[in-house]
């Protein structure tokens, strides 16, 4: 077996402690290094944060400590990515892998593009975006569906997602605007999610580039369905008349057709109208499906659960928060042999486990 890469991680929120835990646990892994957002968290041992024994690496808000740091690699999972911190630690020679955004930023980030690239050629290092959607969903699976083609027409990703059971009000109501009015989007009393927008339009690109395909466009559009009755979920209460699902749809245009079309349904409640998900059709939280229309057409519907065997006891309450970590922690060794520069899914090997 390889020497055990040294690794540092960034955020501890759902994703960033299931990385962390996989990290701690796994022979082939070792922690250098947590970087924390909040001052309340930074001092504590890395371990903790995920109720293992501790371990002896001190959670920090450092970063320049953390870029001195001699590691292999660094899990960048902080909910809103700092491109100053991320290219100071590829400069320092460390590959960066993030669930965070930046994918594919030629498409819509000329500059932070040109940030990236010129600091991996600085540390001679590799910088890779993955995740669950973007990322696995979008990329790798489409990519890899597409080796059964003869030929395709249109590639469609659309994901459904009952946020009724997500725990953070400022996520739900704050940031993506569950519990406002469509009046109140429109007006901009709604923090600005391009952020997040934009990793989506991205991805469509990126999927784009892996396809072979130059797209002219990526056009974007939101729709909403408000609440026929009050009512309460986990984060709090939904009003009559404010939104209780949105959808946002991301369309790559070549020639004034829609080739590759992500969309995302995301609801705090069942039955909102026709065309929306229903009661019944989904049994977990989350569920994708990635269509192609072409020769042969293909369909493959993707969840994640804590099990799908009857009477297996669950391994986790967030298992889209596993997936997405585990996209990024399994491709850590993959990205460091890489060459370095900004990577997609069409850079690397083949993706399996290799446990």
């Amino acid at each position: 077996m390889p020497a055990p890469l040294k690794i540092i991680q960034c955020g501890t929120g759902i994703a960033g402690k299931e990385a962390l835990g996989a990290i701690l646990e796994r022979p082939d892994l070792t922690l250098a290094g947590l970087l924390v957002h909040s001052a309340e968290n930074a001092g504590r041992d890395a371990a903790s944060f995920v109720g293992a024994p501790d371990c002896g690496v001190i959670a920090t808000r450092d970063v320049a400590t953390l870029v001195a740091t001699p590691t292999d690699a660094v899990l960048y999972m902080l909910l809103v990515p700092d491109l100053d911190a991320i290219c100071a630690f590829l400069a320092s020679g460390k590959n960066v892998i993030t669930t965070a955004g930046f994918m594919y930023p030629a498409w819509n980030k000329p500059e932070a593009d040109a940030k990236l690239r010129a600091a991996c050629a600085a540390g001679g290092s590799s910088f890779y975006v993955s995740g669950v959607n973007p990322g696995f969903v979008d990329e790798i699976l489409p990519l890899t569906l597409s080796l059964l083609s003869r030929e395709w027409e249109t590639v469609t990703i659309t994901e459904y997602a009952d946020c009724s059971t997500y725990p953070s009000p400022p996520m739900l109501f704050d940031v993506m605007g569950f519990a406002k009015t469509p009046e109140d989007i429109a007006a901009g009393r709604v923090a600005d999610m391009s952020v997040m927008t934009d990793f989506f339009a991205a991805s469509v690109a990126s999927l784009a580039h892996g396809l072979g395909l130059a797209l002219d466009e990526v056009r974007q559009t939101r729709e909403f369905v408000t609440a026929a009755q009050g009512f309460d979920i986990g984060a709090g209460r939904i009003e009559a008349g404010t939104i209780a699902g949105q959808r946002w749809r991301w369309a790559g245009v070549v020639a004034g057709v829609e080739r590759i079309v992500q969309q995302t349904y995301w609801i705090v409640a069942f039955d909102l109208g026709e065309g929306w998900p229903q009661t019944g059709e989904m049994e977990g939280d989350v569920r994708w499906t990635v269509t192609i229309e072409g020769n042969p057409a293909l369909r493959c519907t993707f969840e994640t659960r804590p099990s799908f065997a009857p009477g297996t006891p669950a391994r986790g309450a967030n298992t889209s928060g596993t997936a997405t970590a585990m996209a990024a922690v399994n491709a850590l060794r993959p990205v460091v042999e890489a060459p370095a520069g900004l990577l997609t899914a069409i850079d690397l090997p083949q993706p399996r486990w290799r446990g």
